[in-house]
């Protein structure tokens, strides 16, 4: 057995490694050779520094990582561990862990960050037993945008730099050069700003940051006016939220629940 870093590996085999890993998976993560590539790119993921285990020379399971700088501190989110199934029951999960961590700790990282599906005791049980602690429960869920009644809604696009990230805000949701902020609007009443990702085909919704969450649709209306009904995926949004039976109620599903996990590898900021 021996750890390679992803980059080793040509784009091909990264991918096809990902999908037999990922093919029993909770929740469907079958990637192409671009959403691939996009996935990496847009969540801050490295090649270089993500890890591949090779056994008697076939590629096993990966762990993919990333690092950025957030509030003064240098932290690492973990973005997916995932072992063949013949592999499984091995313990490539504990190493790869257990390497990252070792790794962290001699990169000045303070904080490692991961999300893990709430069912997954397995997994949990594992983080738990490298210092992980749950921070928050999170909830994907998925829409169409429709036509909501609400009148005089507005969406003004605004520069990201202006806005406070919360501590709490997942990785995965975090301001990226993928992501754009947008104020909303009644009439001439500020209701709050957005933070979402929009391509042709679909939109994100990232971080909702509303005065009054019970105005959530007329926070989508904002977004009808602008996109159309395009599908509409609320990412890794706290399951304790105001306006998440407000959009069960409106046409959303939920497509699975998370829980945010964090370790401190090192105390003290980035200066």
């Amino acid at each position: 057995m021996k750890l390679l870093r992803l980059a080793e590996l040509t784009k091909s085999q990264q991918v096809a490694l990902w999908n037999e890993a990922f093919a029993d998976y909770l929740v469907p993560a079958i990637l192409t050779e671009a959403s691939f590539e996009a996935r990496m790119a847009s969540l801050y993921l490295s090649a270089d520094d993500s890890l591949v285990v090779e056994i008697d020379g076939e590629f096993a399971g990966f762990a993919l990582t990333g690092t950025r700088i957030f509030q003064s501190r240098k932290i690492a989110w973990i973005g997916g561990i995932a072992i063949i199934p013949r592999f499984r029951k091995q313990g490539l999960a504990r190493q790869f862990m257990e390497t990252l961590i070792t790794t962290y700790s001699k990169e000045n990282i303070t904080e490692s960050w991961l999300e893990v599906i709430s069912n997954n005791h397995a997994a949990i049980r594992l983080y738990e037993s490298l210092g992980y602690q749950k921070t928050t429960d999170l909830i994907f869920l998925n829409g169409n945008l429709q036509d909501y009644g609400k009148a005089g809604i507005q969406l003004k696009k605004m520069k990201s730099e202006s806005l406070f990230e919360k501590n709490e805000t997942p990785w995965q949701n975090l301001i990226s050069e993928q992501t754009q902020a947008a104020s909303i609007w009644c009439d001439r009443q500020l209701l709050g700003d957005i933070i979402y990702r929009v391509s042709d085909k679909s939109i994100t919704l990232l971080q909702l940051n509303l005065d009054d969450n019970s105005q959530i649709l007329d926070g989508l209306q904002a977004f009808f006016n602008r996109y159309g009904a395009l599908p509409c995926m609320i990412s890794n949004q706290e399951t304790n939220k105001a306006f998440i039976p407000i959009l069960l109620q409106n046409g959303f599903t939920e497509v699975a629940t998370q829980i945010q996990m964090r370790k401190v590898i090192l105390d003290g900021e980035i200066m």
